[in-house]
């Protein structure tokens, strides 16, 4: 999980989840239970009036005929034009070469990419090219934030009382301030009742970035594979060894101690956020696939913003970022070979970023596309 936007943009626990950081699993669960609700988001394509597509782009094996005739389940074949229609509006919006940033340290014996990462990108996004294939090549092991093993192990409640049987939180709608309780249920009643329960079991501060996301999906965003999930992939499937940077359950765990307090005011700011466009929904996607990484890109990550008391800022960045060096400098030190390191963009760019604190240990960062 895990996004963020330029100064200018409210930056709210909606924004966490593409290019900083989350839990695999968590957010693989969450939008589980919300998928049904993005059927919200294909009506939209029959409102805007992109033509259906007909039956016969359907695999074979996939269609069904009645009297002679296909059909299809109307869901899933709402779902199938609105992805369609989303892949041909994301590339009509992509009129540029992909060129991600791609750092690297090295020694004598060991060279180490590093590549930020956005987890969610929209549907037929386009964000690899030959420096990056050439790394991707190279490299004898990828290290990951998390990887899919490790992330089925992690719960979101990790480190709580609910864990060990204690109580469990109070519903959703009581943890909202009251002004923000109409709009909170206004939420809850689209869901189906699954969804609805299953963010009252939540930690606050992950249930309001589910409700980011679901609001997300009511404007019409469809996120799909992000480029690290591509990435572990791809990797698994050449015989190449993949390998988490961090415990994951130790960084829930931290993130679960933040005060309550904080993380209702998350919630509240998550129900606050005006709706975004579709430009600003992609924004991060485009700077990151342009290798913008400078002052005013939308990858760049406010701690102060992430949350209005600004709590989630050392769990989820400062202290992540600072172990991340440490065993990166180890690695460099200890290990020969080739590796790549993909974690969410988020955290490779701005003060006290992965780039800037190895920097500041005195290593040569070499920025090579």
């Amino acid at each position: 999980m895990a996004s963020v936007d330029r100064p200018k943009w409210l930056i709210s626990a909606r924004g966490v989840g593409r290019i900083a950081s989350k839990p695999k699993k968590g957010w693989a669960l969450l939008r589980a239970m919300l998928l049904a609700f993005a059927l919200a988001g294909t009506a939209m394509a029959e409102d805007r009036g992109d033509p259906k597509l007909d039956y016969v782009r359907f695999a074979p094996d996939e269609q069904l005929t009645l009297s002679g005739r296909l059909v299809r389940p109307d869901i899933d074949a709402r779902r199938e034009e609105a992805t369609q229609a989303e892949i041909r509006r994301v590339a009509a919006s992509q009129k540029y070469q992909p060129r991600p940033a791609i750092w690297r340290i090295r020694d004598a014996d060991t060279t180490i990419y590093l590549f930020g990462t956005v987890h969610s990108l929209p549907p037929g996004f386009k964000w690899r090219n030959p420096v990056l294939e050439g790394v991707v090549v190279q490299a004898d092991t990828l290290i990951l934030e998390s990887t899919e093993k490790d992330g089925q192990e992690v719960t979101f409640l990790e480190g709580t009382s609910a864990q060990n049987g204690g109580p469990p939180l109070p519903p959703l709608i009581e943890r909202a301030s009251p002004q923000f309780r109409p709009k909170l249920k206004e939420l809850l009643a689209v869901l189906p009742p699954d969804a609805a329960s299953g963010l009252d079991r939540m930690p606050t501060w992950i249930a309001a970035m589910g409700i980011g996301y679901l609001r997300d999906l009511m404007i019409g965003d469809m996120p799909s594979q992000g480029a690290d999930d591509w990435l572990e992939q791809h990797f698994r499937a050449t015989g190449r060894p993949v390998e988490a940077i961090e415990d994951s359950k130790a960084v829930v765990s931290n993130i679960n101690a933040i005060p309550e307090d904080a993380q209702r005011m998350m919630l509240d700011a998550a129900l606050a956020a005006p709706d975004r466009t579709h430009a600003e929904l992609d924004a991060p996607a485009h700077a990151w696939a342009q290798g913008n990484v400078g002052y005013d890109s939308p990858l760049r990550v406010f701690a102060d913003q992430l949350d209005p008391s600004s709590a989630m800022a050392d769990p989820l960045l400062i202290q992540r970022n600072t172990a991340w060096v440490d065993s990166l400098i180890a690695r460099l030190a200890a290990k020969p070979g080739v590796v790549l390191f993909a974690a969410g963009a988020g955290h490779f760019v701005g003060p006290g970023s992965v780039i800037d604190l190895l920097q500041k240990r005195g290593l040569r960062v070499e920025r090579v596309q």
